[in-house]
């Protein structure tokens, strides 16, 4: 029922959509039989059907065209001016096809004392309309607020559970302990570098520890965060570990979900350094267009490591970042490709141009 009422997938939209027309249909049809003005059900299926042909098709225009891309811009007067001129239209081209105006077949005591002529047929027939239409708003708007406050929940509750989830698992003990150890080793090499070392250590924690409850970061922070990160894992692979960051276009302009970047890093390093005894390697490549923004990961992949079965281990971390961008941005927003062979492992996140994708969920 959750899936059917809230899911924004293709299937369940045309059937919550063709269900709802149906019952609309079935429950007017048997209104009119109800109020004894037809003596044939099917005489009053008929009308209901003509009239809702023309009552729907108005409530869509203006819930899926009016109201996004005109009311929801600031352009009120020209939605006032579309409202009533595709109503009057509307009316106009329903009683070519049937001279039968709704409110009469219900209540036709209001009409006996005189047929009402053309021009008042097509304000009766705009006004019932206008009434469907904004009972359709109400409940739509209602739906989609609650499905809101349900996102908002759901993201509250995940964020808390990803810096938790973060702190145990992404930045895992062992990162903290071998960094600590190389930090401590480097004071007695080279002092000169401890200070240097120990504030990307403190940016790296910081981040995930305060800026990782935003809903989004600046692209460039996550960058500097990525960058940091591979300079103290470089502190444990030392030169063998080849890693460098390519960036296109202006990453100013856009912002991420927290950690996104990070733990598709993270996760290249875990999975492609740590049993690679030769010479592990990984590139980032951020390329930020003007309608899209690509982020990539890809990483060696050792022979011991392929030879493992690692589904297990990268699949939960993938479906962690998987439910995170589903919450986060609309099914059409984002796209997730991953490629490998046996001696690379690749993850190419292409996020779309907007604001955030909540704003985008919220109006569907």
């Amino acid at each position: 029922m959750q899936k059917f009422l809230f899911s924004n997938k293709l299937n369940y939209r045309l059937t919550r959509h063709l269900f709802f027309i149906l019952g609309t249909i079935i429950f007017f049809s048997v209104i009119i039989y109800l109020s004894g003005t037809h003596r044939n059900y099917w005489d009053s299926l008929k009308i209901t059907t003509v009239n809702s042909f023309f009552f729907l098709g108005y409530a869509y225009l203006t819930l899926f065209l009016f109201i996004p891309f005109v009311l929801l811009k600031g352009k009120i007067f020209r939605f006032l001016l579309l409202f009533f001129i595709s109503g009057i239209l509307l009316s106009l081209l329903k009683l070519l096809f049937s001279d039968e105006i709704f409110y009469a077949s219900i209540s036709p005591e209001y009409f006996e004392l005189g047929k009402p002529g053309i021009l008042s047929k097509l304000f009766i027939n705009a006004k019932d309309m206008s009434y469907v239409v904004a009972l359709l708003c109400v409940g739509k708007f209602t739906k989609d607020y609650i499905y809101t406050e349900r996102q908002l929940a759901e993201l509250e509750n995940q964020n808390k559970e990803a810096s938790q989830r973060l702190l145990q698992s992404q930045l895992n003990p062992h990162f903290l302990f071998n960094t600590i150890n190389n930090l401590y080793a480097l004071s007695l090499l080279d002092p000169k570098q401890t200070l240097t070392v120990t504030r990307k250590i403190q940016k790296v924690l910081g981040y995930i520890v305060e800026q990782s409850r935003h809903n989004y970061l600046s692209l460039r922070e996550e960058v500097d965060l990525v960058r940091n990160y591979i300079c103290l894992e470089k502190l444990r692979y030392g030169k063998r570990l080849i890693a460098k960051i390519v960036r296109k276009g202006d990453i100013g302009q856009w912002q991420v979900p927290p950690m996104v970047l990070f733990f598709m890093a993270e996760n290249g390093i875990r999975h492609g350094s740590r049993s690679d005894t030769g010479n592990p390697w990984l590139k980032i490549l951020v390329d930020a267009q003007k309608d899209f923004l690509i982020l990539e990961a890809t990483n060696s992949k050792p022979q011991v490591y392929y030879r493992r079965n690692h589904e297990g281990n990268k699949g939960k971390g993938l479906q962690n970042l998987k439910k995170r961008l589903e919450i986060l941005y609309s099914e059409n927003s984002y796209k997730i490709d991953i490629e490998e062979d046996d001696h690379f492992f690749c993850i190419r996140l292409k996020l779309s141009n907007m604001k955030n994708g909540l704003d985008r969920k919220s109006y569907r």
